[in-house]
């Protein structure tokens, strides 16, 4: 049962570097969309770091304040 787990894991950290990476190599030209990218690519890499099986959105702030916070 671990398989689909790391998989996913595996392809929220893939996809976060992903944003992180195209952010980078052509960066959108509003500062707006820029933030965008960050937050949520972060958030992919940090929920797939923390195995945390929740909302994306949530991940960042839960890390930040040591709680597990649902989004529903």
């Amino acid at each position: 049962m671990e398989a689909p787990l790391f998989f996913g894991r595996s392809l929220r950290i893939l996809l976060g570097l992903a944003l992180l990476v195209w952010l980078v190599i052509s960066p959108p030209s509003r500062l707006l969309w820029q933030g965008v990218l960050v937050f949520f690519g972060l958030s992919l890499v940090v929920g797939g770091i923390m195995a945390y099986p929740g909302c994306e959105i949530c991940a960042l702030p839960n890390l930040l304040l040591r709680q597990r916070m649902h989004c529903y």
